[in-house]
């Protein structure tokens, strides 16, 4: 499956697994009806919003508020295993982000997938493609066996991580760490001296 072919689908509302540089991954673009296509294929609970991804700081700053620390953290770890959350901007829909003020975003170390989103021109919605409570997955062949009649397209490549992005919350004076991963709280503590 060609790139061409991966915008054509999600452009059009499909949703599509491909490989990144942490866990498999199944992503949308920012559209209700897509956005529920995944949140069905992974039993999702619909309070959990879905992460996004963008191609660079400059299309994050586009749709969420990024502070002088958040954008130190940002220029020194991304691309790359971190999901920032973000105080959304007001003309992003609630629908996004179920309502919520924040977003979770990450701008991955990918060069297939940064190429995928520049071409469409806007952030992608990207979460993990798994079976929500269940680990995150990593070969294709896992992917397509716990998500065959519910996803439209599969990359059949592995993912090159061995675990999911860290998540961090820089919507506060504090940065907080929601989930541990491959970029420590003392890494992003030291960016801040």
């Amino acid at each position: 499956m060609d790139m061409d072919q991966i915008i054509n689908l999600l452009i059009n509302g499909g949703i599509v697994a491909f490989p990144t540089d942490t866990v498999f991954g199944l992503a949308c673009k920012m559209d209700k009806d897509a956005m529920k296509k995944v949140y069905d294929a992974k039993g999702r609970s619909f309070d959990k919003p879905l992460p996004m991804m963008c191609n660079g700081l400059d299309m994050v700053k586009e749709v969420a508020v990024v502070s002088k620390d958040a954008e130190k953290i940002a220029e020194r770890f991304t691309p790359g295993p971190l999901t920032m959350i973000y105080q959304k901007k007001e003309d992003v829909d609630d629908y996004v982000t179920n309502g919520r003020k924040t977003i979770g975003i990450r701008i991955p170390d990918d060069e297939f997938i940064l190429k995928l989103i520049e071409k469409i021109g806007v952030p992608i919605m990207v979460t993990s493609a798994n079976v929500s409570g269940e680990g995150s997955l990593l070969k294709w062949e896992d992917v397509l066996s716990c998500m065959d009649e519910k996803i439209d397209a599969i990359v059949c490549e592995d993912a090159r991580g061995e675990c999911a992005s860290t998540i961090i919350d820089v919507t506060g004076e504090d940065i907080k760490v929601l989930r541990e991963g491959p970029v420590s709280l003392k890494e992003i503590k030291e960016t801040l001296q």
